[in-house]
């Protein structure tokens, strides 16, 4: 394993912090010295906040890298929609984690063969190309991957046969700017599992219309797939490199720390870990969206168009075909129930929406009804 050296982080409070009314210009920087961050951690929520923790609350002209792997999970942006870009209940059935990050950016899956880098710095040296291209040419001169370029999306990328046409994708990048600071954070499929990573992807309600931002997709593979007959590279490897290109970019006296979960005591990424893990963030956080589905239950064929913001459902309407079932009154009326009875609760699970229904509607079709909307969703 990769051996740093053990130091304690130093918090400097936000009174400590050299703000000022103006941002200063790149020109007017003196950086200080940079540090590079090891976690030890796998827990995507532990990871995601300590990144964040160290976004704000380390000294505003520090360059930091911050490298970490995570158990498999499924990560997506702020501002995405989880049901457009992945589908939580098959997520859920298989016990893959579901994880909104703060940045922005598409969805992305996680597993121990993949590397993820946080490239953090002044918010007047930010570009949206300097984190990829520091890991591009670690990639492709300190681990001889010559095919490792970046893409006019920023993306790192391999061109084995040389041209643009035959790009395979082997990391995903987001980015989040604050006041003063800035970070540029991706991942590194090295030997990730690429089957478990195209299902994971997979919505089960593609067409569905939504405000929020949608992934780019793209062909992805991992960095070892084309190495063949040469020596695999490792997460440590990666990590040996990246820091190595790291210290060569942001030259200095670096500080090096290893992280373990069990020794911070930061009250900030404590209360960032739950705020992550909450309804409110996970699944609250999503923009406003639509969708229709169609299905069919004993009563015959149905249709429900669904509206929803903050994953709360504000309008919904549900109906049968009156052209290719025996519809009568005393089903649509039924159905109009269900509608109004969904109408404020969480989408997709439509918790205590049988308490609201109560003897209102026929058991066995609001069973029927309501088995299909969760398994639709």
């Amino acid at each position: 394993m990769l051996s740093l050296a053990r130091r304690a982080p130093r918090i400097v409070p936000l009174s400590a912090r050299a703000f000022s009314a103006t941002r200063p210009r790149a020109e007017e920087i003196t950086l200080g010295p940079p540090a590079c961050y090891v976690s030890h951690s796998t827990d995507p929520w532990f990871n995601l906040s300590y990144e964040d923790w160290l976004l704000r609350y380390t000294p505003v002209t520090q360059p930091i890298l911050f490298v970490y792997r995570n158990i498999p999970c499924v990560v997506i942006g702020r501002n995405q929609n989880p049901w457009k870009e992945t589908t939580p209940r098959y997520l859920r059935e298989i016990d893959l984690p579901l994880v909104r990050r703060r940045s922005g950016g598409g969805t992305v899956y996680h597993d121990l063969g993949n590397t993820n880098f946080s490239v953090i710095t002044p918010r007047a040296l930010f570009t949206r190309n300097g984190g990829a291209e520091l890991v591009s040419r670690a990639v492709r001169e300190r681990l001889d991957v010559p095919s490792c370029t970046v893409n006019e999306r920023n993306d790192v990328v391999l061109r084995p046969d040389g041209t643009k046409e035959g790009e395979l994708k082997v990391s995903g990048s987001a980015y989040k700017i604050i006041s003063q600071r800035a970070y540029h954070h991706g991942t590194m499929l090295i030997s990730s599992d690429v089957e478990h990573l195209g299902a994971a992807l997979r919505s089960s309600n593609p067409k569905m219309e939504t405000k929020g931002i949608a992934s780019h997709r793209a062909p992805v593979s991992t960095i070892n797939a084309y190495r063949a007959g040469e020596k695999e590279i490792t997460h440590d490897d990666f990590v040996r490199a990246v820091r190595d290109e790291f210290c060569a970019r942001y030259p200095g006296d670096v500080s090096e720390y290893d992280v373990h979960e069990e020794d911070v005591e930061l009250p900030q990424v404590a209360e960032g870990m739950a705020d992550m893990k909450s309804w409110e963030w996970q699944y609250g956080q999503t923009p406003e969206f639509t969708n229709i589905i169609h299905g069919q239950v004993s009563a015959g064929k149905l249709t429900a168009h669904i509206a929803s913001r903050h994953a709360l459902i504000t309008e919904c309407t549900i109906e049968l075909d009156k052209h290719e079932s025996a519809a009568d009154d005393a089903a649509q009326d039924a159905l109009e129930h269900i509608s109004l009875a969904l109408r404020g609760l969480r989408y997709e699970n439509l918790e205590g929406v049988e308490n609201i229904l109560g003897h209102s509607v026929p058991p066995d079709l609001a069973w029927e009804v309501l088995l299909w909307l969760r398994g639709s969703m």
